[in-house]
């Protein structure tokens, strides 16, 4: 379990922060919420399927990486702290690079694993056709 720091931009006096990983087909984030950086935390446990979201990339910056999540819908924007035009972009300091790297390698193999098996699983529903090794003229 690679687990990644990472920053939101802050609401008002509210600072934003969490980890991210990939756990038995899930992005978490653990969002941790706090007034001041001090006091009144409130602390969230989110968990997003991967089919959930239309892209995921990283966008390069010269400090702070971004992990940008794309949802298929804007409801899981909803369940993030802080404001979020149509995506969340997760600030992740470059030195993380190689960790970030990997979380994307790991969950794009994840995602395309299950598009296989689910194509598999549609092939094996369809009717094969019926080869005979006989000829058809025997009597």
């Amino acid at each position: 379990m690679n687990r990644i720091e990472f920053t939101l931009p802050d609401v008002g006096l509210r600072e934003i922060e969490g980890m991210v990983w990939f756990e038995d087909g899930f992005i978490v984030l653990d969002v941790k919420n706090k007034l001041l950086g001090l006091i009144d935390e409130e602390r969230d446990l989110i968990k997003i399927e991967p089919g959930a979201l239309s892209d995921i990339y990283v966008a390069r910056r010269l400090f702070k990486d971004r992990l940008v999540l794309v949802p298929k819908k804007c409801d899981l924007l909803q369940a993030v702290p802080g404001k979020h035009a149509n995506e969340l972009r997760l600030k992740v300091w470059v030195k993380k690079r190689k960790q970030l790297n990997r979380l994307i390698v790991d969950i794009t193999a994840w995602r395309h694993a299950q598009q296989l098996e689910a194509a598999s699983r549609t092939n094996a529903l369809e009717p094969q056709p019926q080869s005979s090794d006989a000829p058809e003229d025997a009597p």
